[in-house]
């Protein structure tokens, strides 16, 4: 029987994960829930679902099993703690929460009520970084570039505004630690970072734009270039390399693309099939989030996920205000 859906948060990428409900035999959407009543009413015709602007709607159906949380950060704390009270398994937009205290406070609230939550870091589900992952498992080197045209998105844009998003730079740099954690297979346990404020349209004075060192556990090391400074035509906005001695697996086209080189061989090039770069990752996670709900033996990124890539991320603002290398804290 499929699992009953609520996605709280109708905007950009709530659409993408309620299409992605729908498109799954595993899975139906039943409700929309936004406070911009319209826009929950906008997706439910769109999905063939039912619109509330009541949260109450979502917590007290039994017939939800699943919610999907795709709304502003400075929310998720609360939603997520909601759901799980509510007996709710639940995938979570990242970053996971505004502090890493909120994060830890989402994974204790989660276990005690025994609910799985599954956090959105969909470039570890594209076709080309798990063949990355495959073909580099122990690299020594790994770089990630994430670089934005001055003011995407708009000017007007909650992600620029700190107070909604956590900052324009920890909210992406989530995504750059993550999927440079799961490529090297090891934690990062020190960081060393410069960076600055754009000035930008729309971005507020905090440092958005940075490039950083890390370390970790394993030996490994890896940089990432990260800000509104100007999107690259030839990798994209999200591109990352992994590398070992004799392998290149250089990841690109916003994570849909993978060049594997070896020295004297033809390289080989694995291309993700989903057409938007955006949805990228997004229709697996959910596959795997629903196995993982269903008791199967899976991974998923979890809580501890959510929380250790947010700890890394402010580390390095940690960094780029003291201008000294900071250890990563353990938890």
């Amino acid at each position: 029987m499929p699992l009953g859906v609520a996605v709280i948060g109708c905007g950009f990428q709530g659409r993408i994960h309620a299409s992605n409900v729908v498109a799954s035999r595993d899975t139906e959407l039943l409700l929309c829930a936004d406070l911009d009543e319209p826009r929950a009413t906008d997706l439910a015709a769109d999905t063939g679902s039912t619109a509330t602007n009541r949260l109450e709607d979502v917590w007290d159906s039994p017939h939800i099993d699943l919610v999907v949380i795709a709304t502003t950060t400075h929310t998720h704390h609360d939603l997520a703690l909601a759901g799980a009270r509510s007996g709710k398994h639940i995938l979570l937009e990242k970053p996971m929460a505004m502090t890493v205290e909120e994060c830890l406070d989402i994974e204790r609230v989660a276990e005690k009520c025994g609910v799985v939550v599954s956090v959105g870091y969909k470039f570890r589900y594209t076709a080309a970084s798990v063949a990355a992952r495959r073909a580099v498992p122990e690299p020594r080197v790994l770089h990630a570039h994430t670089l934005y045209d001055p003011a995407p998105p708009g000017a007007s844009s909650w992600v620029n505004d700190p107070a909604l998003s956590g900052g324009r730079l920890v909210s992406s740099l989530v995504h750059s630690v993550d999927l440079l954690r799961f490529l090297s297979g090891s934690e990062v346990v020190r960081v060393f970072a410069e960076g600055q404020a754009s000035g930008a349209s729309g971005t507020s004075g905090d440092p958005d734009t940075a490039t950083a060192t890390l370390l970790f556990a394993n030996g490994a090391v890896g940089s990432l270039i990260h800000g509104t400074a100007g999107a690259s035509a030839l990798v994209s906005t999200w591109s990352f390399q992994t590398a070992a001695s004799g392998v290149n697996a250089t990841i690109h086209d916003h994570g849909r693309r993978l060049v594997l080189h070896r020295p004297g061989e033809v390289d080989e090039v694995v291309i993700d099939p989903t057409d938007d770069p955006f949805a990228a990752g997004t229709a697996p996670l959910l596959a795997a989030t629903v196995a993982r709900i269903a008791g199967e033996d899976v991974t998923v990124p979890g809580p501890r996920d959510g929380t250790i890539s947010l700890l890394v991320s402010r580390c390095i603002e940690e960094s780029i205000a003291s201008g000294q290398p900071v250890e990563i804290p353990e938890l």
